[in-house]
């Protein structure tokens, strides 16, 4: 493959580039760079916020994008610890589990969970590093410093698969003074508990660490009748290992190393309708001794299999080294190389019932390697960021569907899929000040990227699916761009227009039982065109803040995947529009008192797709046209209010309480049109107390979440062969945790 020589000459580029730095730079040693203050009393309000959205630190107000941030104390004080939980107060953002991964949406553009092949139109990148799998989220937040929600394509500034957007996290790094925090918490409703805790600090006069350590359960929310035992509930773990090197001023290197892993015990599918025929009244009669078997929605199921309990493992392990390097002039080099590797199993009864019908397992093994080297400096008023990123991965991923509905549908189904991919993509971004106030930005970048995969479904199987054993390969080269008009008319204020491209390459279709016959086992690149204008306000002395959005974005040949009831759909949606308007405010009348929240309005249409057959519709041509209808995942209205104090109660005593309620419209989750597939809009709400004794560093409190226990879900999927069964998988209900802190 011609991509192994970009891959060794990465490699060498991400060794080298740092050691050239060292050399040029003066032979002496320098004091090292001033410590930074407590990140805990650093963190800013509303759009004081400092982000690097666009590659280069900016408050809030002064980034010409809709950016969303949260940052890690608001995760903290929460009880925020899943990627899918930061949906509720971001609008436009949408984290679906499946039966495989997460599934990503913005604006409510992004890859359906039904080819576990597909890369997510979302980004996500930790600490500067992209993973190209959504198992990367089933890991949890562990000592963050902020998480950046980036809406709207980002080509041509982040790079690889973000026509949709990007999802940036940045962890908290080593600190020049001691500190540390400890922090522990007893869930009562499901009967969890948490665990966790940071020591940062210096080793020497260059060297810094820091250490963060996380575990957990999280209690199982469904009842299962059947085995009498609470499904679902999670054990997790977490550690994170960092040292700063900075041996002289303007130089830094940064390694990290960190393992994460997920356990899931038991699943959350339930049904949402099970049906008249032949094997939905079997289920019903094998569920009898366990009470009857929930045809709707709720926190109890009855399910079990002789394959054993469902389960859903994730181990993720990522080495990231950074560098910086000043090298005079204004210029600075920075590299950022990563390793990650992903090793997930997921089994998952689908019939969903005492009956051994048909019964899931996938296993994921992911490796990757990146490597970026950019320039930034300055040439008069002209800031530019050049630079290259290289990006390789292999993945293997097994489906085996245990099936046992006679005469056809007897045995395994096995069906391998083994992917290569490799691409490099250098870019340039320039920044320019015309006028007082006036700023121009515009970023370009090219991506040459490599596609090898083999699909196979083994000899064996049933008797209904023809075997098959598929080689393909793909060799793309894309360009995105972008550019921004600003104009800042104050210091606390400005307005923006955007026009944005992204692109995301073609790829294959893994573990699909009809292969065999269709043939069809490559989709093709997407892309997508998006204006957005938009403005952003502060008030004098804080307060208040707004940012408003509109947007328009165009995707040609959007990536889609739908489950008809027997099989996956794969393939492009001709033509998608997504248009919208996204405002979030927030108001401090006074200093112990804030409220606000935010709002989003989307319209996202098929302009030309021939999918699935839609539900109870004749289709004689063995597809339906759905020109006109909502995408999945799209929900048209979305929003969130909070209201929070923070008061002085006595001496060094302090109370805060907070209350939010978040808002989400009808939701489908299939291109079928099925209501069953549909979740109606539902309303959560959230809230804590807590009083924080600032003198001793501790602070205990209550964090509710779901505390009205609505029931919803996030997904939803026809059960194969019992039709007229829907399935879904419902998320957490109420939890009540008691949480106690201390920092030193």
């Amino acid at each position: 493959m011609k991509g192994s020589n970009y891959h060794r000459q990465a490699l060498m580029l991400g060794v080298a580039l740092p050691l050239l730095a060292l050399s040029a730079a003066p032979a002496f040693a320098q004091e090292a760079s001033p410590a930074p203050a407590d990140q805990r009393a650093q963190q800013p309000l509303g759009n004081d916020v400092v982000v690097t959205a666009t590659r280069r630190p900016q408050t809030l107000l002064d980034v010409p994008l809709s950016v969303a941030v949260v940052s890690g104390d608001s995760l903290n004080q929460m009880g925020i610890r899943q990627f899918n939980d930061l949906q509720s107060g971001i609008p436009n953002l949408q984290i679906d589990q499946t039966n495989g991964n997460f599934v990503i949406n913005m604006r409510g553009l992004g890859s359906g969970g039904g080819n576990l092949a597909f890369e997510q139109s979302v980004g996500f990148f930790v600490d500067g590093v992209y993973s190209g799998r959504s198992r990367s989220l089933q890991t949890s937040l562990m000592d963050v410093q902020r998480v950046e929600v980036v809406r709207g394509p980002q080509g041509a500034l982040f790079g690889k698969n973000t026509d949709a957007g990007a999802i940036s996290v940045i962890t908290a790094a080593p600190t020049r003074d001691f500190q540390g925090r400890v922090s522990a918490g007893y869930e009562a409703v499901n009967n969890g508990w948490n665990a966790e805790g940071y020591l940062s600090g210096p080793i020497t006069d260059t060297l810094s660490a820091r250490l963060s350590v996380q575990g957990g359960h999280a209690g199982g929310y469904m009842y299962n009748r059947a085995t009498k035992q609470d499904d679902n509930g999670n054990d997790y773990l977490g550690i994170r290992g960092q040292l700063l090197f900075e041996p002289m001023k303007g130089m830094s290197a940064k390694l990290k190393v960190e393992y994460g892993k997920n356990d899931y015990k038991g699943n959350n599918l339930a049904f949402n309708g099970l049906g008249t025929s032949a094997l939905a009244n079997a289920i019903r009669a094998a569920s009898l001794p366990y009470g009857g078997v929930p045809e709707y929605p709720s926190f109890t199921r009855v399910a079990n299999s002789t394959y054993g309990r469902g389960f859903s493992r994730t181990e993720n392990l990522n080495v990231t080294l950074t560098t910086n390097t000043d090298l005079g002039g204004g210029v600075q080099l920075t590299t950022i190389g990563g390793y990650q590797s992903i090793k997930a199993r997921t089994e998952t009864d689908i019939d969903n019932s005492p009956l051994t019908l048909i019964d899931n397992l996938h296993t994921e093994k992911t490796t990757q390697i990146s490597q970026e080297a950019r320039l930034s400096g300055s040439i008069g008023k002209l800031s530019l960021i050049g630079g290259l990123q290289y990006y390789y991965a292999q993945s293997h991923i097994v489906q085996n569907v245990f099936w046992n509905i006679p005469p056809a549908l007897v045995g395994p189904s096995v069906l391998p899929f083994e992917q290569k991919s490799e691409s490099i993509s250098p870019f340039l971004a320039a920044n320019m000040e015309l006028l007082p106030g006036l700023t121009i930005d515009g970023s370009v970048r090219y991506s040459d990227e490599t596609k090898q995969a083999r699909m196979q479904q083994l000899v064996g199987g049933p008797a209904a699916f023809v075997p098959y054993d598929i080689r393909g390969k793909r060799h793309e080269k894309l360009w995105d761009y972008s550019g921004k008009v600003s104009y800042k008319f104050s210091r606390l204020g400005q307005v923006y227009v955007s026009y944005a491209t992204g692109s995301k390459g073609g790829g294959f279709v893994a573990n699909d039982t009809q292969l065999g016959v269709t043939g069809k086992y490559q989709f093709d690149p997407e892309r997508a065109k998006s204006w957005e204008t938009g403005i952003k306000l502060r008030g004098e002395r804080g307060l208040y803040d707004l940012n408003l959005a509109l947007f328009s974005t165009n995707f040609d040949n959007l990536q889609v995947s739908s489950f008809n009831g027997t099989s996956f759909v794969t393939g492009n949606a001709a033509k998608v529009r997504s248009r919208g308007v996204e405002a979030e405010a927030n108001v401090r009348p006074v200093s112990f008192f804030s409220f606000g929240g935010n709002l989003a309005y989307l319209d996202a249409k098929y302009l030309s797709y021939n999918g699935p057959c839609i539900y109870n519709q004749a289709c004689p041509l063995g597809y339906s046209d759905l020109s006109g209808y909502r995408l999945t995942r799209a929900p048209k209205w979305k929003w969130s209010a909070y209201g929070q104090v923070d008061a002085p109660l006595t001496g060094d005593m302090d109370l805060s309480a907070r209350g939010s309620v978040n808002y989400t419209g009808l939701t489908n989750y299939q291109d079928t049109q099925n209501p069953a597939t549909m979740m109606p809009a539902y309303t959560t709400v959230d809230a804590r107390i807590g009083i924080t004794n600032k003198a001793h560093g501790w602070d205990v409190a209550v964090v509710g979440r779901n505390l009205t226990n609505k029931v919803s879900w996030s997904q939803a999927f026809g059960v194969p062969f019992v039709a007229g069964a829907t399935a879904v998988f419902v998320n957490p209900g109420r939890t009540v945790t008691f949480q106690v802190s201390k920092n030193f």
